[in-house]
């Protein structure tokens, strides 16, 4: 084989090295990609609406709190 026909082969056999890495590459780069996207649609539909409904829970109890003068202890409480 003449040396033309060798570079020929070497640079066909680099290409496929190269275009197997770039595939490997994006592979890597979109299971990053889709774990983002999971993890953040478990965040928005399964946490949020929790901690939105404990924050809720918790201003309405301040409100009720200043609303009745700020002494909202219980007779338990009033003992110690």
């Amino acid at each position: 084989m003449d040396t033309n026909g060798k570079n020929k082969v070497e640079m066909i056999l680099k290409w496929i090295v190269l275009v197997i890495l770039a595939v490997v590459a994006m592979k890597i780069v979109f299971s990053v990609f889709a774990l983002a996207w999971v993890l953040g649609g478990i965040l928005l539909t399964k946490v949020l609406p929790l901690v939105l409904l404990v924050w809720g829970v918790l201003k309405l109890v301040e409100w009720w709190k200043s609303r009745n003068g700020g002494t909202a202890a219980s007779p338990a409480e009033s003992e110690f």
